[in-house]
């Protein structure tokens, strides 16, 4: 308190003359313990003056004297704490006003942004906009920002196709919308609406992210926002302390590498020697071209039973391999970033750059690389005239596994690892030098280190983001605002093979091939807004009407290119041509290309109510037009209404009421899915110079509608916890289905509008303040969903689709449900007539024929000694004049509707839960992340191809009591040959810790004594992702998805794993 009393002093010594002119307003900002904030904002935002705190928490600015007199609204603001606002008088000399803020835990005075016409305290929002603010984002970033909402949001499903550096995420909001077109929601990012779904900028940028994720919020956004919407805000200069500049710069270094490392079957099914030498049929050591030295190769036996029984049982012997430890090796993931902010009472602006780079865990791959600029300013021309701008570019770079996007791949290392022997060393070289193709002498499939060192794979991305917003109030009653975006993605891809390129079999790349594939996406929106404000003594209103032009523009093209000529040139003039006396030909070149351009326009008007900030209502109607509707289907209308009751500001309602906050709210609205860009027009298709008809057109074709009813409440207790509960329940009509037709019509089929979806989500979000005093603080939240739906209606014929063909699409079926043959578990499902004295349920579950008086463990050695007459693998049983072999699983028939497909899982789970913790003590901080899925399965496409060759850990005998052991044949059937069955359904139940952070900040005081007032900050941590998994799914993670949409379709299908990150972070600023 001396300093203060010495900076009043120090003000009345220096402005003598100035006291009779002027007025200057100083004083402190301080917690409700006392402690300054540093760094609050204190200003007069109707004449654009103010100042911020500075170490003691003092601040002091100057207000002009033709003020003087004057009463004016002085605000004081702080991140975290509740605004503060009073009304002051303006008088000559030295006015002191001092402001004690409180913690803002509930957050009930955080401005929404979307989904409303303008912003919008959360208190008064009739409907659910979820946030996660920059800082929380910041604590473990992702790469990919969106990935970092993940288990933070309740009815909020993020799911990656694949762990590679640099892939993007699927995101589901609430239940699927749409069965043919993407459920991806509708990305904005700083007013900008996406053209393209990638989202290349960095977590570091991030103020904040709004999650809107139904219909009775998302129809502000008419026809495009079915699927919800993410609303993006990046960093800018008015966070930044009044009058000063801050430069932050923040370094992080790590390693990434896979989660769970898989261990493949150690033992073998083949006739060996006292030493395990394979031998041939008279026991000599088996030899052969490219055997190894252990006659491992061609020409090797199997060893078998009396009966014909096989068993991996034999231990490989010598120097064994674990192929998965051969490809995949640690690598090193770091990011640069410094970032340079100025806030004056007139212009703000922050320009950042950021160098990301993640080379990802598989050998010899440099993985991504992203360096990224932005630069974000707003300016105040007038006290009633502002204008802002954002711009963003980034380039990013990486090398890829398999084939470029829009092509098929030609080999994907990750299925030649699944087949690996653990004899075999993957990383052993010929005498050429070159990695093996055949590295085992048995193997269909190439050597997976070959396809990568010999296949280069690279991707290349470029995108600019830029707005332009003005704004302009007339009268205190009346805004209008104009806002222009541009977004342009540039994707180029190369696929290149060299001559002489090996391969198992002959195929069209061994001369050399040569593909490039180039993407321009383009989006440009225009819109203007007027919006009006108004106070009638206890009545808020408020209206708004808006205007917006959207044109999107798609170009694709590739060129392919085979039969080179010279080696090491991948440049498509290495193309051999062929040439006659009359000229040459281009060669083997192929090429093609593609263009759509898309016009919309959007009009809406909206108008709201609340009485004494208790009765809210709002009500919204929006007209849609759009080029993507059939011609007679070119405008469409969407609205909502949503209403909600405050009862704690009630009159009624105790002062001393532990609930603080009890508010009830209902919101109806709808919004839309658009057509494909094909989906009205004829097709016809041209192949060998003729022309075919493929897909009729649909004059009549509209966008899918959505219509979703949520009801919410929120409850406060005591300012410290905050509940959130949420059902909404939605109905998808109009399904865009590819309807096939008659042949009189003389094309395939045509696009209509042909069923309905219908889904129900319960959502529970809880945040607590466990603990809160000087020194220490302790936060919780914890959050709950959980979804249901199904095809209400299907106007078209049920038929088989998604990755391997797994989903059924009929009219009551659940979507995400898995069907394919069923091995029988209960002996009550055994086919009519069946004696039931003949079975037994073996130790996998699984009902096998085993023979009267018998069991399952009947089998080899079941007497003591392995291989003898009475072992009954190999054998069959006679029940009621049917065969079956003795030990092996039985397929499920259902004879009332004549079918062996029937439902085998459900990718949806039961529900999933997360957990967030927050504990410091004074610098010290420790952040934990965990997330949970109860219930819900994956299909294990993976782990059904390792069966084909007997590589699964699962088909491992060895060690085994001999009466427990499967033959060969029992994991041959359910292999079965890939068709998909229940075998390879595992339930995808885990509990993970996502997110980990432990570090340290030092305060102003600490900093001050070493290093002055030069540095502002100074904070160290260690970072961890995706670090335990605690789940009895066999494969790599059981967070895995495969074809349009991960989170729906739930396969695990050769991808690349994801991975585990850990990263040390240090960050100051000054």
């Amino acid at each position: 308190m001396k300093k203060r009393h010495y900076f009043l002093v120090l003000c009345m010594l220096l402005l003598p003359g100035l006291a009779n002119a002027q007025s200057v307003i100083s004083g402190t900002v301080t917690d409700d313990t006392g402690e300054p904030l540093i760094g609050a904002n204190v200003l007069i935002e109707s004449l654009v003056i103010g100042a911020s705190t500075d170490l003691d928490g003092t601040y002091t600015f100057q207000v002009p004297s033709d003020h003087v007199g004057q009463t004016l609204e002085l605000t004081a603001r702080y991140v975290g704490f509740v605004e503060q606002v009073r009304s002051i008088t303006v008088g000559e000399g030295i006015m002191t006003e001092d402001f004690v803020l409180e913690v803002d835990f509930l957050q009930l005075d955080d401005i929404v942004v979307t989904g409303v016409a303008e912003a919008t305290p959360r208190k008064k929002l009739a409907f659910t906009v979820s946030q996660v603010d920059g800082e929380d984002i910041t604590l473990a970033p992702a790469s990919n920002p969106i990935a970092s909402i993940q288990g933070k949001v309740a009815g909020v499903a993020v799911m990656a196709g694949s762990g590679a550096p640099g892939a993007t995420s699927s995101v589901r909001l609430r239940g699927a919308t749409s069965i043919t077109g993407s459920n991806q929601p509708l990305y904005i990012v700083d007013g900008v609406v996406l053209g393209a779904n990638q989202v290349d900028f960095d977590a570091l940028d991030i103020a904040d992210i709004e999650i809107v994720k139904g219909a009775a919020a998302s129809s502000l956004y008419g026809s495009r926002a079915q699927n919800g919407v993410i609303n993006i805000t990046t960093q800018r200069g008015s966070a930044t302390p009044l009058n000063q500049t801050r430069v932050t710069v923040r370094n992080e270094f790590g390693i990434s590498d896979v989660s769970k490392s898989l261990q493949a079957n150690s033992s073998h099914d083949l006739q060996v020697d006292a030493s395990g030498n394979f031998v041939d049929d008279s026991g000599a050591i088996n030899t052969c071209g490219n055997c190894l030295e252990n006659g491992y190769g061609p020409g090797v036996i199997q060893e078998v039973n009396p009966h014909g029984a096989a068993f991996f049982d034999n231990p490989y012997q010598g120097t064994l391999h674990n192929g998965f430890d051969d490809f995949f090796d640690p690598g090193n993931t770091w990011t640069n970033y410094v970032g340079v902010s100025q806030n004056s009472s007139k212009t703000n602006f922050l320009a950042s750059f950021t160098n990301v780079a993640e080379q990802g865990s598989v050998l010899s791959l440099e993985g991504m690389k992203r360096r990224s600029f932005r630069v974000n300013l707003d300016h105040r021309i007038r006290p009633n005239l502002t204008v802002s701008t954002s711009g963003f570019y980034s380039q990013t770079e990486n090398d890829g596994v398999t084939g470029v996007p829009g092509s098929g791949a030609f080999f994907n290392p990750f299925f030649g690892l699944m087949f690996t022997n653990p004899l075999v060393n993957l990383t052993e070289r010929d005498e050429t030098g070159e990695l093996k193709i055949q590295a085992d002498p048995l193997a269909v499939e190439e050597n997976p280190l070959y396809l990568l060192e010999n296949t280069d794979i690279s991707r290349s991305r470029s995108r600019l983001l830029g707005n332009f917003r003005a704004r302009w109030n007339p009268l205190d009653w009346l805004n209008l605002e104009s806002n222009f975006s541009y977004d342009r993605s540039d994707q180029d891809a190369t696929e290149f093979y060299d001559i002489g390129f090996q391969s198992i079999d002959p195929s069209s790349v061994n001369d050399g091939r040569i593909e490039r594939r180039n993407v321009v996406d383009e989006a440009i929106n225009y819109d203007l807004t007027v919006s009006l404000r108004k106070q009638f003594g206890d009545f808020a209103t408020r209206g708004q009407l808006k205007a917006q032009i959207e044109n999107s523009n798609y170009f694709s093209e590739f060129i392919i290119g085979s039969n080179l000529v010279t080696l090491g040139n991948s440049d498509l003039s290495n193309v051999k041509q062929f040439c006659t006396e009359e000229g040459c030909d281009a060669g083997s070149r192929d090429f093609g290309n593609y263009f759509e351009t898309v016009w919309s326009e959007g009009y809406y008007a909206t108008a709201g109510m609340d009485y004494k900030d208790k009765y809210i209502v709002d009500v919204f109607f929006r007209y849609d037009g759009s080029s993507l509707f059939g011609a007679e289907e070119r405008w469409q209308p969407y609205y909502r209404g949503s209403a909600a009751w405050r009862i704690s500001e009630e009159s009624f309602w105790p002062a001393n009421n532990p609930i603080t906050e009890l508010k009830l709210r209902a919101s109806i609205g709808t919004a839309g899915g658009r057509p494909n860009f094909q989906a009205q027009y004829e097709v016809l298709s041209l192949g060998n110079g003729q022309l075919s008809k493929s897909t009729l057109g649909n004059a009549f074709l509209k966008p899918e509608l959505q219509t979703e009813m949520e009801f919410g409440l929120d409850v406060g207790v005591l300012d410290r916890i905050f509940l959130e509960l949420v059902y909404a329940d939605t109905q998808v009509e109009d399904l865009l289905l590819a309807v096939p037709l008659a042949g009189y019509y003389g094309f395939s089929s045509q696009w209509q509008n042909a069923g309905d979806l219908a889904s129900n989500t319960i959502e529970a979000s809880v945040n607590a303040s466990v603990y809160s005093s000087r020194d220490t603080d302790f936060e919780v939240g914890v959050i709950f969903d959980r979804t249901r739906q199904e095809i209400a209606e299907f106007n078209s014929n049920p038929y088989v689709g998604g990755p391997q063909s797994l989903y059924f699409f009929r009219e009551g079926e659940i979507l995400g449900s898995m069907y394919g043959n069923e091995f029988i578990t209960d002996l009550s499902r055994l086919p009519t007539g069946a004696d039931a004295s003949f079975f037994d349920v073996n130790d996998d579950g699984y009902v096998v024929a085993v023979g009267q008086g018998n069991t399952y463990a009947s089998g080899p050695g079941s007497d003591g000694v392995l291989g003898g007459e009475d072992d009954l693998w190999g054998t069959l049983v006679n029940v009621n004049g049917t065969n079956y072999r003795w030990g092996i699983p039985i397929k499920y028939y259902d004879e009332a509707n004549e079918t062996d497909q029937v439902q085998i899982g459900n990718g949806l789970p039961d529900f999933s839960l997360g957990l967030n913790t927050t504990f410091r003590y004074k610098g010290f901080s420790l952040y934990m992340l965990w997330g949970a899925q109860i219930g819900g399965d994956v299909y294990n496409f993976t782990k059904q191809w390792g069966y084909r060759d007997g590589r699964n850990a699962d088909q491992d005998q060895g060690g085994k009591e001999e009466s427990m052991k499967k033959s060969t044949t029992y994991y041959e059937v359910l292999y079965d040959a890939t068709a998909k069955n229940s075998h390879f359904v595992e339930d995808a139940t885990y509990l993970k810790l996502r997110e980990l952070s432990i570090g340290y900040t030092f305060n102003r005081q600490q900093l001050s004594r070493v290093f002055g007032n030069v540095l502002h900050s100074l904070s160290a941590s260690i970072i961890g992702r995706n670090l335990l998994t605690f789940t009895g799914y066999s494969g790599f993670d059981p967070e895995v998805g495969d074809g349009s949409d991960p989170t729906l379709y739930r396969v695990d299908s050769f991808n690349y794993p994801p991975l585990r990150t850990i990263r040390a972070k240090l960050e100051f600023q000054f």
